[in-house]
């Protein structure tokens, strides 16, 4: 199946020294493993920051005070590798996707200041085959 990740920022405008960036296609089998890709661009840590993914549903995953907190309807499903944050990657790391996966994602980063920026994907199933 591929994934469509369409990029969508917000237009508020927010004192920030980064942008977010993400490919645009993903191709993922129903069962397997997904990373929602999202880094932040000039590559800055974000170990110190509040990253938070939500979908329209629920919170996906919360990282605040150098901790993860999986939503509730990702328990064991739903995780942020740590050990990537200070290179700037955000990405959202997804396992066991499923059809009730597909949707609008959003990812949130906070700085210390309280000031924030959007990223909203939108990944989507398709059963033709991968172009790539």
């Amino acid at each position: 199946l591929c994934i469509s990740i369409v990029i969508r920022l917000g237009t508020q405008s927010f004192k920030f020294m980064y942008t977010f960036y993400t490919p645009l296609i993903i191709c993922v089998s129903l069962g397997s493993d997904l990373i929602i890709p999202c880094y932040l661009s000039p590559e800055i840590s974000a170990v110190d920051l509040e990253i938070s993914w939500s979908n329209d549903r629920a919170l996906v995953c919360l990282y605040k005070d150098r901790q993860v907190t999986e939503g509730v309807f990702y328990k064991d499903r739903a995780s942020l590798a740590t050990c990537v944050l200070e290179r700037g990657n955000v990405s959202l790391n997804l396992s066991n996707f499923s059809v009730s996966d597909v949707g609008d994602y959003y990812c949130q980063v906070i700085n210390q200041n309280g000031l924030g920026q959007s990223l909203k994907t939108h990944p989507s199933c398709s059963d033709k085959p991968n172009p790539f």
